[in-house]
C-alpha cells in the first residue's frame, strides 16, 4: 500500500520526540549554555530548554512534571491520509537525585501498537517495567540508562525546538505567576527567512533499508511553516515551568504532506508538595529460565563467575 511510508514516518516522528532524536539537529537558539542558577543569562532565555531534570531540581527543589505531545500527519490528493500519534510523559524528580519516569506512546497505527515504559531510580537501584508488566530490579544499571530514559522524556521540548531550528525566537511577553513563584513569559515566534535546521549527521554504515530511508527523508525534510506558543521561566532561576507549542511543517519534495505538532509540558508541583520517590514492589532480576538455572545449580554445573556476587550481563534499563 503506497500510503504506508506516511504511517511509518509518523510513528518515527512520535518516537523521535520521546527519544530525543531531534537533539541531533542544529541547536539554533538553544545553543547557549545556561549559566549558574544565580546568574541565568536572560539575553539567551532559550538556553533554559537545555536544562535537564537534575539541573531544574537544583534550582527549584523536588518537582513533578508532565507533558502531552500530539502529532498529526496528513496527505492530500488521491491518496489522502491522516494519522494521529499521541505521547504522554511524566517525571517526578527528587532534589536528592531519585526519580520516577513514565512514558506512553500511541503511534496511531491501530490496536496493539501502543507502548509504554516506567522506571524508578531509588536507593541506588533501578527498577523498570514495560506496559502492564511487573517491576523488576535492574542491579547492573546503576541509574545510567534510567537517567538517559528520563532525559529523553524531560527534554522533549528541546527536541521539538530544534526541529524548528534557527527560525525559533523567544520574545519577552510579560510577567506571570506559576505555583506561587514569580515567572517571566516569552512568546514563541517563527522568524521569516531563517535558514532551516541542519540535517541530522549519521554514519554511512551500515546502509539503511528502504523503510528507514523513507522515514529519515521525511524527518530530514521537515520545514517549519508556522509556530505559536509560549515558554514560562522561573523569574529567580530561569528554570522552565511551562512550555506550550503548536507548530506546522511542510516536507521538502512532497507538497501534499503536512505535519502538525502540539505540546504542553509543565511543572505540576514543587517542593514539599511532591511525594518522596520510593522503591516499588519488584521482582528480582532474572535473565535465565529459573528451572534451567536451578537444575544446573543442583547438579553443580554452574559456570565459573555465576555464583552470587558474580558479574551480571550488561543491559539497557529501558528494555523489559
Amino acid at each position: 500500500m503506497r500510503a504506508r511510508p506516511l504511517l511509518a514516518a509518523l510513528a518515527a516522528l512520535a518516537v523521535a520526540c520521546s527519544r530525543g532524536q531531534g537533539a541531533d539537529r542544529a541547536a539554533g537558539p538553544t545553543a547557549s549554555t545556561p549559566r549558574a542558577a544565580a546568574g541565568f543569562d536572560w539575553e539567551h532565555p532559550a538556553a533554559a530548554l537545555d536544562l535537564g531534570a537534575e539541573d531544574v531540581a537544583a534550582r527549584l527543589g523536588s518537582f513533578d512534571w508532565s507533558a502531552a505531545i500530539e502529532w498529526t500527519v496528513s496527505r492530500e490528493g488521491d491518496e489522502a491520509r491522516r494519522v494521529r500519534a499521541v505521547e504522554h510523559h511524566r517525571v517526578k524528580q527528587s532534589a536528592t537525585g531519585e526519580f520516577e519516569v513514565k512514558a506512553e506512546i500511541d503511534p496511531g497505527l491501530g490496536a496493539g501498537s501502543e507502548t509504554g515504559k516506567e522506571l524508578v531510580y531509588a536507593g541506588g537501584m533501578t527498577y523498570a517495567r514495560a506496559r502492564y508488566a511487573p517491576f523488576r530490579e535492574r542491579p547492573t544499571d546503576h541509574g545510567r540508562d534510567a537517567r538517559r530514559y528520563r532525559d529523553e522524556s524531560f527534554l522533549s521540548a528541546r527536541a521539538l525546538a530544534r526541529l524548528l531550528g534557527p527560525a525559533l525566537e523567544l520574545r519577552p511577553a510579560g510577567d506571570a505567576e506559576v505555583l506561587r513563584r514569580p515567572a517571566k513569559k516569552l512568546a514563541i515566534v517563527l522568524a521569516k527567512g531563517a535558514a532551516p535546521a541542519s540535517p541530522v549527521t549519521r554514519p554511512a554504515d551500515p546502509a539503511p533499508d528502504e523503510d528507514t530511508k523513507r522515514r529519515r527523508a521525511f524527518v530530514d525534510g521537515l520545514r517549519p511553516q508556522a509556530a505559536t506558543g509560549e515558554v514560562v521561566l522561573d523569574a529567580a532561576t530561569g528554570a522552565p515551568l511551562r512550555f506550550r507549542l503548536t507548530a506546522t511543517f511542510g516536507v521538502d519534495g512532497d507538497p501534499t504532506v503536512h505535519a502538525t505538532v502540539e505540546l504542553l509540558a509543565q511543572v505540576k508541583a514543587l517542593g514539599a508538595e511532591v511525594a518522596a520517590v520510593a522503591p516499588p514492589k519488584a521482582l528480582p532480576d532474572e535473565r535465565k529460565a529459573a528451572g534451567v538455572a536451578n537444575a544446573l545449580e543442583a547438579a553443580g554445573l554452574k559456570k565459573h563467575g555465576e555464583e552470587k556476587g558474580g558479574r551480571e550481563p550488561a543491559e539497557d534499563a529501558g528494555e523489559d
